[in-house]
């Protein structure tokens, strides 16, 4: 019982912890920052924590040669795509709206899962899956339709999109290394990436009037 306890606290302090993060994001990116500015100092941030508390429990970030490519090459794009789709996504709709849309996620796991080989999908799933778009549509009318805000909802659509092809592209790679170690270098990947693409923002942001 106490093990269910604690289960359930973590599960819900992740929850919250989400919800701040799509709320603090919507006000900061409407307050002064850029999108990929804001995103480039805070994924930066979130990067060197992640890999100093990872190396500190692994001692080492080492992974065979031959699995680099997919590290650096899929797992890390998928994660540079689902960064730019997050931020932007919460520029054009509202973060409420964003965070039900990537409701979907689990979904797009499942169909992706699928179309690699890696399970093969009950009728039921089907089922679950029109449910789950149809909802999708409903919250993107119900926010706007044809409006502005269809730009943030496809936006946000890649973002559960892109989450669910990272989720399956390490997949193999869990067989060998530790989730811990696995983020970490592809956290890093993603990073450079969002800080090169990023770097005209950055160097446009006023750090100063921000907030």
């Amino acid at each position: 019982m106490r093990r269910i306890q604690s289960v359930d606290l973590m599960l819900l302090t992740t929850v919250l912890l989400w919800a701040l993060n799509f709320t603090v994001t919507k006000y900061v990116i409407t307050h002064g920052w850029r999108p990929l500015a804001y995103s480039g100092v805070r994924y930066g941030c979130a990067t060197a924590l992640f890999a100093a508390v990872t190396f500190a429990r692994e001692r080492s970030l080492r992974v065979a040669w031959r699995d680099v490519w997919l590290l650096f090459g899929p797992a890390a794009v998928m994660l540079l795509l689902n960064q730019f789709g997050y931020v932007y996504s919460l520029r054009f709709t509202t973060a409420s709206t964003v965070a039900l849309i990537l409701g979907t996620t689990p979904i797009f796991v499942g169909l992706f899962a699928f179309l690699v080989g890696l399970e093969r999908l009950p009728s039921s799933f089907w089922l679950a899956a029109a449910c789950s778009f149809a909802g999708v549509a409903l919250v993107a009318l119900g926010s706007g339709g044809v409006s502005g805000d269809v730009k943030g909802d496809l936006l946000a659509i890649g973002t559960a999109a892109t989450w669910a092809a990272y989720s399956v592209a390490i997949t193999p790679l869990m067989r060998r290394y530790s989730p811990w170690r696995i983020s970490a270098i592809v956290l890093i990947g993603a990073w450079v990436g969002l800080i090169v693409a990023g770097a005209p923002q950055l160097a446009q942001q006023d750090f100063i009037s921000a907030g």
